[in-house]
């Protein structure tokens, strides 16, 4: 009697197939992981920076006041028609001011500000200058340098007069003028008043040196 044909019964041969796309999905797992840790690295960076500059620009609202203080103690004091470079007043509007320092346009950066108090033009960025004026250091808020300058909205340095004439608010003669009125801040309704414009630069350097640029217009 003859032997029956054997059977085998062993595996076929793996052919790798599977393993192959067990480590492709295992690469694309890992990209996505990868990008999804960057996406959310990068929103923390962010949120972080606007509370930094959130942060310095509601400094600067300190230093404004300090700096509008300083101001009306000048005003009673008489000294509004002479610069004082140390105290960040100017007396004159300085048209050409470019308080940044980073405008491209070379031919109206006549002023810039020498707002890291280093005496030295290192804040042009761009261009060129014919002035570096002096900025004021004002009291550190949460730590935060703060400087300030003060200009006022006059044609130059001196009295005012039909000669130098200054920026101010709208007034008219008689009763329309008493009328009209100027709506100054919480919405009440003052009499027009002949007291120039002054315009008031803060920077502010905060953490991680944000830097924080605010302006604001007033008059007495």
């Amino acid at each position: 009697m003859a032997n029956p044909t054997p059977i085998s019964f062993l595996p076929d041969r793996q052919r790798g197939i599977s393993l192959l796309f067990a480590i492709m999905t295992l690469v694309v797992m890992s990209l996505s992981a990868v990008a999804l840790l960057r996406s959310v690295d990068v929103a923390a960076l962010i949120a972080g920076n606007l509370g930094f500059k959130q942060d310095a620009t509601a400094a600067s609202a300190v230093v404004t006041s300090e700096a509008i203080a300083a101001l009306d103690q000048r005003r009673l004091a008489g000294l509004l028609n002479s610069d004082d470079a140390a105290g960040g007043y100017y007396a004159s509007s300085l048209d050409n001011l470019d308080p940044t320092g980073a405008s491209t346009s070379a031919a109206n950066k006549m002023f810039i500000v020498d707002w890291l108090g280093d005496g030295a033009s290192s804040n042009a960025t761009a261009g060129t200058f014919a002035t570096c004026v002096q900025a004021k250091l004002g009291t550190p808020v949460r730590g935060s340098t703060v400087r300030w300058v003060i200009t006022r909205l006059c044609k130059s340095a001196a009295a005012q007069s039909p000669t130098n004439p200054c920026a101010k608010s709208s007034t008219s003669s008689g009763a329309v003028a008493s009328a009209r009125g100027v709506l100054s801040a919480g919405g009440r309704i003052t009499g027009a008043s002949s007291s120039p414009y002054y315009r008031i630069i803060v920077r502010t350097e905060g953490a991680r040196k944000t830097v924080s640029f605010t302006e604001a217009v007033i008059h007495f």
